[in-house]
């Protein structure tokens, strides 16, 4: 007998793991920015770092190049420990191009 499996296309995926909890304020926060380098990031990254510290004065935004750039980059599994031996509180991570 032969068997038939069909999927939802309504676009919903499982949730197995959740995010990392969400910051209650910005204020006296440090976030890091990790760039995949892709389409326009280099005017993407830099325009969210000036408008987050434009609307919200009390945090701070690390440089675009603190972290390396890129799409295998950011995947490293050594990133995480770059990123933890940052301090930051928060990452903000690619581009969404």
């Amino acid at each position: 007998m032969e068997h038939l499996i069909f999927f939802d296309p309504a676009g919903r995926t499982q949730i197995t793991h959740s995010h990392a909890p969400r910051l209650d304020t910005l204020q006296n926060k440090c976030i890091g920015l990790l760039s995949n380098d892709q389409w326009q990031a280099y005017r993407v990254m830099p325009f969210i770092k000036e408008c987050l510290e434009t609307q919200f004065p009390g945090c701070r935004i690390m440089p675009v190049d603190t972290f390396p750039q890129g799409v295998a980059q950011i995947a490293d599994p050594g990133m995480v420990g770059k990123v933890t031996a940052a301090g930051v509180d928060a990452v903000i991570i690619g581009n969404a191009s």
